[in-house]
């Protein structure tokens, strides 16, 4: 075993070489791929969908990427075409391990049921750094490099980037230095800054890579010497200037409407999913009065005080009480005696908030897939949805005691959406609590947060959900804007 034998290879094993070419691009593409699922994953998805796309697709765009070098450099390789699968040797095309890597993205995710767009949004700038490294493993190889430069235009620079950029016996000027600085300034400003403050709508984030990759790349093959040439016509220049103009159509909107129908640009109606108490029912006396009686019975020197009642509403059960008692049997006892008051009193205090009746008709009405996710035991959510008389409104129904985990988790607002046989992509999650919109934050979904108790509003503001409302009429109107339902407000 040996190790740096030569400029190209890291590691030798007898007649075993690891080249950094390779180890350099697995890394990006290794880096590109956990910044990936960390998005995805906190959009609500399983990460097994990126797990079971990204060993497939990298081979892929090996691929891809080796046949679209060969293909423009093909006298190298008539004499020897054994050469071809030589790719430690270089040559590895980044246009044509895009063209192949998105081509077999398109239709994975496609298959998946994924949103198109969003997907992109969350892979496509974390592949400038993959870039970015990559453009290292040129260096190591001695390839993607500039002009003929005078040993002076080195002077103050690492000796190493010296040394390694004089070839043929002549210095070069760094092109691929100059690329792999222009994608980490690029995803930075992406990520960062665009990503924040820029971006208006679904897909922009891969638009704008699109943008910023195809200039960058456009203006350093302008200064390579080594560059694929078709004739007289540089064709990574041609596929840059294709890139550019792809980007800057989707950011101005001319793909979503040329495309509007077709995945992955077609729109979908968004799922509309409540939370009952304080959202869709006023229960705020009932859980009060279920609240003050419990600790009157189980703790009857204590008194209870407006905070208390603020504090418990909205939480699940077993969290606020644990507060109180000290033990999860004390907790649990809790938990009973106060579903047993809520249950035998829940008629004489439960009403329904003013213009939910209506809004609901008229969304059921217009074709929204409709559902109710609440903490609370399912059978009282079944109870106050009968005797308010807005059960038939729903056309799926989760209780708290039906999931493993309750709000802020997702996980009760994705099953309903398994239920209402309708992705994920594109639900509005209204609740009026905290919790509801954390739970909404936590999968992604465009959260609604309703202000039914004045006291919660600044709570609310805190969390940021994209929108806020004090009546359900208000509802309406956002619905009727037909917004992309983005991540602009999440992220």
């Amino acid at each position: 075993m040996q190790l740096f034998p030569d400029p190209k290879i890291l590691l030798s094993i007898g007649d075993v070489h690891i080249t950094w070419y390779a180890v350099l691009i697995l890394t990006g593409a290794l880096i590109a791929y956990a910044l990936s699922l960390r998005t995805l994953k906190k959009w609500g998805y399983d990460s097994e969908i990126l797990e079971n796309f990204f060993v497939p697709m990298l081979l892929i765009a090996i691929v891809g990427a080796r046949l679209y070098y060969v293909i423009f450099e093909w006298e190298q390789y008539a004499a020897d075409p054994i050469r071809i699968f030589r790719i430690w040797e270089g040559g590895l095309a980044i246009h044509g391990g895009l063209i192949a890597g998105v081509a077999f993205g398109l239709w994975y995710f496609h298959r998946m049921k994924v949103d198109g767009l969003r997907v992109m949004d969350a892979i496509f700038p974390n592949i400038l750094i993959a870039q970015a490294l990559g453009r290292w493993g040129n260096f190591m190889n001695q390839e993607a490099f500039g002009r003929v430069v005078s040993e002076s235009y080195y002077n103050g620079w690492p000796s190493f980037i010296k040394d390694q950029m004089y070839i043929g016996g002549q210095y070069r000027e760094p092109t691929f230095l100059y690329e792999s600085l222009a994608n980490l300034l690029g995803f930075a400003l992406i990520t960062f800054v665009y990503r924040k403050h820029g971006r208006r709508k679904r897909g922009d984030l891969a638009w704008a890579y699109c943008a910023w990759y195809g200039a960058v790349r456009f203006v350093i093959e302008s200064m390579r010497s080594d560059a694929l040439m078709a004739g007289s016509l540089r064709v990574a220049q041609l596929v840059s200037l294709l890139l550019v103009i792809i980007g800057i159509s989707g950011i101005i909107g001319l793909w979503d409407r040329l495309f509007a129908k077709i995945w992955p640009f077609r729109r979908e109606k968004p799922a509309i999913i409540f939370d009952l108490d304080g959202t869709l029912i006023d229960s705020r006396a009932l859980v009060d009065a279920s609240f003050v009686h419990t600790m009157h019975e189980l703790k009857p020197s204590y008194i209870v005080t407006r905070q208390d009642k603020d504090a418990f509403f909205g939480p699940p059960l077993h969290v606020s009480f644990a507060k109180y008692f000290d033990s999860e049997a004390e907790v649990s006892h809790a938990v009973e005696v106060y579903r047993e008051y809520n249950k035998a009193h829940h008629d004489e205090y439960v009403t329904l908030f003013d213009g939910a009746k209506e809004v609901l008709q008229e969304l059921k009405q217009k074709g929204y897939a409709l559902g109710v996710m609440s903490n609370k035991k399912r059978d009282v959510v079944e109870m106050g949805l009968s005797y308010t008389g807005i059960g038939q409104y729903f056309d799926a129904v989760l209780g708290g005691d039906e999931i493993d985990r309750p709000k802020p988790d997702p996980q009760g607002i994705l099953r309903v959406c398994g239920e209402l046989r309708h992705d994920h992509d594109d639900v509005i999650y209204v609740g009026d609590s905290p919790t509801d919109i954390e739970a909404a934050k936590n999968m992604a979904a465009f959260s609604v947060a309703f202000v039914s108790d004045a006291s919660r509003e600044e709570a609310l503001k805190a969390l940021k959900p994209c929108a806020l409302i004090h009546k359900f009429s208000e509802l309406s109107e956002i619905i009727k804007e037909e917004r992309e339902w983005s991540d602009t407000t999440i992220l």
